[in-house]
Order: C-alpha cells, then structure tokens, then sequence
C-alpha cells in the first residue's frame, strides 16, 4: 500500500474530505486511481463467461446513451454503466459539474474537454442533464443505443417530495406532502427556485417532448424485469447487469396514500402520468415479445446472481440513520473487507455512488489536467438528492 497510502496523505494535506467510506476502503478505492493506465479506448473482449451467460449472436453494444432521471432508480443504472465503461476502457461524456449544466438544456459545452473543433464522439454519456437529443447526437457516435427509465408518478413525487422538502420552497410551505397534494396551488410558485422538482418532473427531463425515439424505457417499479430486458438489448453478461441499490431511502420515510389521494398526484402530475401510462403499454408489450417464461427464468438469475455478490460483498446494509437528506434515510453498506484484492476491487465498484464514480472516471480520463476538487462524499452533501 505504499504508492497508496503515500497518494492518499498527498490528498489529504491538499484538503480533499472523505466522509462516507472508512479509511481501509478508501486504501483501495485509490489504489484503483494509481493503477489505472489513462483513457484510450479499447475494443472488447468478450470472456468465456461472458459467453456462457450470452449465448446469442450478437456484439455488446458499446456506444450508449442513458437519460438520467429522477427518483427513478436512476444512481444504480449510473453504476452499472460506469462499471461496464471503466472496465473496457470506454470515453465517457463527462460533465463539468456532476450534472451537464441542470436544470437548463443540454448543450455540448458542459462536457468536460469537448470543443466543436475536435469533433470528438463518446462512448457512454449518462449523467443528468435536461434531454436536447439535436444537441446529443453532435457527441455521440450515429450507432447509439438511447435508453432511460420512468417510475410511477404517484411514488415519484412522494419520494421528491421526501427527498427535496428544504430544496423546494413550495414543499417547505406544506405541512407534508398530503398536506400540499391536497391543495398544491396554495403552497406552488413555479418562479421560485427549484419549482421543476414540484411538478411533472419527468416531462421535465424529457425536455417536455416525449417523442424522442428511445430505443428502449425502462420501468424502476419492474427493475429486475427492466435489467433482463437491457440486457437482451445490450447483449451484455449478467454480471455486468448485477447492481446494489444506491441513493435509496428507507423504507420507514415512505409515505402510503389513499386511493383519493393518489388521484390528487395524478391530477396534479398529469403529464408525466400520461407518459407513464404510455410507456407502461410498450414496456410490458416488450416483455410480452420477449417471452414470460423466458423472462421468468432470467429474473430469476439475475436475483440469484445479485444475492451471491450481495452474501460476498456486503457485510450490513445500514438503515439510513445516520444518513439523512430532507426526510429521506438513504441506505448505505457495510463492505466485507475480508477479501481478494480482485473481490474488494469489484464489490467496491458496486457501492460507488455517482459522485465518487464520477470523480475516478475524471481522474482517468484527464490524468495531467487539474481535476474538480476529489469531494468522494453521498451526493446528498454536495447537491440535491434527486437521482
């Protein structure tokens, strides 16, 4: 550990602050920093576990775009791609600032290092942003695979609610979130800051347009079935799809609503419910294609394959109380450090949340540049918790 720890001292002195990791696991999370070898892009190889758990004649697509929505499950898709990205080497559209300039439209100047002059096209962009496709498409390769995930209406704005309460001056006002759904125009002014958290959230990040031609929508209350269909889509292996949950509440701050009442969110959330409702359709159309049985069994895998990294990696799941934003108690782990450096590597990987990740592909990407200040710390800290 001495190239580590000596790195380590090096960005303590220069004021970096670490607050969700103990110092052990830290260790390892920068030894993955010293030893990576800088960012060019590699073809992929496929291993023989890979074509085990793929047996299809397909390549693994590794040109991909995924909007990032709001409390939708959305941190641990970030994962999983950053995982799949780090480990072949793949270019990520980085953002200058965790987010590509959100809540406004995306444009190409908020990526990291990009300029009109270089034409340079990325393999994974997937942070938030305000979704512009035009403006996408000038940065990703004509090939991409567009996808994102929707979550029922009804439970996104309770956990936005949850989530924002001190963001949101129109959620501060309201007693709770029955309270202002019951009357939303007593406590709502879309002038004030962070208004787009309030209302119709996910029409929002659409970029109020949703005939943007996805080439898959995933649903975050059917996960484990949504995976098994970007899996089939990608042609990935079924450990490339294996995720923890991350920046996930407890279950003690969920609130459950009265049927009347979820009528109010709908009606208050029309938009995005019309495009829940529309995309729920051709979900569960795509499932259907994609065969019952057939899903069944692939649910089931993944499940299975989850919970043996889950026995090997984790030692406790911690319930949030000591990990509060708003009125949310967002869940953390308890990593096994009793392990293989290749076993620490990957189960640390798995509880990266999106700022930490974000800072280690930044690191990778831009190795002689000075980099944003290393804050590996839960989101919550930094920005809202909105993923």
């Amino acid at each position: 550990w001495t190239r580590t720890e000596q790195y380590l001292d090096k960005s303590l002195r220069r004021g970096i602050v670490f607050k969700s990791l103990p110092a052990s696991v830290m260790k390892l999370l920068f030894s993955l920093v010293v030893l990576w070898k800088g960012s060019e892009v590699r073809p992929l190889q496929t291993n023989k576990s890979d074509e085990k758990q793929s047996p299809r004649s397909c390549q693994p697509k590794t040109n991909v775009m995924f909007l990032k929505t709001h409390k939708t499950a959305s941190s641990t898709i970030l994962n999983l791609l950053c995982r799949f990205g780090d480990k072949h080497n793949l270019t990520f559209a980085l953002p200058t600032n965790y987010r590509f300039g959100y809540p406004e439209f995306f444009s190409s100047r908020s990526i990291k290092g990009f300029s009109q002059q270089n034409g340079r096209l990325y393999n994974i962009m997937c942070h938030h942003m305000r979704f512009r496709r035009l403006e996408v498409q000038k940065v990703m390769p004509a090939d991409t695979f567009y996808f994102t995930i929707l979550r029922n209406p009804v439970t996104l704005a309770e956990s936005s609610y949850t989530y924002n309460t001190f963001l949101v001056p129109s959620f501060h006002r309201s007693a709770s979130f029955v309270n202002f759904i019951a009357n939303p125009w007593k406590y709502y002014q879309p002038k004030l800051q962070n208004s787009y958290l309030a209302r119709n959230l996910l029409w929002f990040d659409f970029g109020f347009d949703h005939n943007q031609s996805f080439s898959l929508i995933l649903l975050a209350d059917y996960f484990d079935q949504s995976m098994v269909l970007l899996r089939d889509a990608l042609c990935w292996s079924l450990d490339d799809m294996i995720t923890f949950r991350l920046n996930s509440r407890s279950t003690v701050a969920r609130k459950h609503l009265s049927r009347a009442q979820e009528d109010q969110v709908k009606q208050w959330n029309a938009m995005d419910w019309y495009l829940y409702q529309h995309f729920n359709k051709t979900f569960w159309q795509r499932v259907e294609s994609f065969g019952k049985s057939r899903m069944d069994q692939e649910v089931a895998s993944l499940q299975a394959r989850r919970k043996e990294l889950e026995n090997l990696c984790i030692l406790q799941v911690r319930n949030g109380e000591q990990n509060k934003y708003g009125q949310a108690r967002i869940l953390g782990y308890d990593l096994n450090l009793n392990l293989s450096l290749p076993d620490k590597e990957r189960c640390l990987r798995m509880i990266l949340t999106e700022l930490q990740y974000t800072d280690l592909l930044d690191k990778k990407q831009f190795p002689r540049t000075g980099s944003r200040v290393q804050t590996i710390i839960h989101p919550s800290i930094i920005q809202p918790a909105i993923s």
